[in-house]
C-alpha cells in the first residue's frame, strides 16, 4: 500500500516514534483491542501521519502544536468521562474508534502535504474511504475472531457491520458518542 525500502536507521526511528504513540494510548482493560491497536500502527505512515502537527486544530495551553494523535487522545480521554459510556463499560471501544476512525482522513492529509493531488473533492474523499478501508478492514477481522461482541460493536461503529444481534441501545449511544466527538474534532 504504501512505503519504499528504508534505511537501518529510518526503521529505529519509525519503531521509536510507534512505541511513542503507543505509549500515549490509555490502558484499555479488553484485552483483545490492544492487539488491534497495535495491528492498525504497524503501518509506518500512518504513525508519521497521527504525529504530523496540525495548524488548523484547536490549541490547548502549554502545549505544542496539536498533532492528529493530541486530537484523538483529546476525544479518548472526553469518551472515558462519558457516564453513560463508562456505566455501560462502552468507553474502551467508542476510544479506540475514535483513535482509528479519522486514519483515512490523516493518511490522505499526509499525503497531500507530501505533494499529491487530487483530481477533485470526490476523487479526495474516495480515497479516504479506500484508504481507511485498507487500513482497518484485517485487523477488525482479527478483532471480530478474538473478541466478536467486541468486534462486531466495533465494526458497526466504523460502519463496517451490521446492528443485528447487538444492543440496538448500545450501539447507538456508542456510535452516536463516536459522532459527537468526531464533529467536536473537526
Amino acid at each position: 500500500m504504501f512505503g519504499a525500502p528504508q534505511s537501518q536507521r529510518a526503521v529505529q526511528v519509525q519503531a521509536e516514534q510507534r512505541a511513542r504513540l503507543l505509549g500515549q494510548l490509555p490502558l484499555l482493560s479488553n484485552q483483545a483491542l490492544v492487539p488491534f491497536v497495535t495491528t492498525v500502527f504497524a503501518l509506518d505512515e500512518l504513525v508519521a501521519a497521527y504525529l504530523l502537527p496540525l495548524r488548523s486544530a484547536p490549541r490547548e495551553l502549554d502545549e505544542g502544536d496539536p498533532t492528529a494523535l493530541s486530537q484523538c487522545l483529546a476525544a479518548m480521554g472526553r469518551a472515558r468521562r462519558c457516564r453513560t459510556l463508562v456505566l455501560k463499560s462502552s468507553w474502551e471501544p467508542v476510544a479506540v474508534a475514535l483513535l482509528v476512525n479519522p486514519c483515512g482522513y490523516y493518511l490522505c492529509l499526509r499525503e497531500l502535504m507530501f505533494g499529491r493531488h487530487y483530481v477533485s473533492t470526490p476523487d479526495m474523499y474516495q480515497r479516504i474511504s479506500h484508504v481507511r478501508a485498507e487500513v482497518l478492514s484485517k485487523p477488525l477481522q482479527a478483532l471480530c475472531e478474538a473478541d466478536p461482541q467486541v468486534g462486531r460493536y466495533l465494526a458497526w461503529i466504523l460502519g463496517f457491520g451490521s446492528y443485528k444481534g447487538l444492543d440496538v441501545r448500545r450501539a447507538v449511544d456508542m456510535q452516536r458518542a463516536v459522532y459527537r466527538e468526531t464533529l467536536w474534532m473537526s
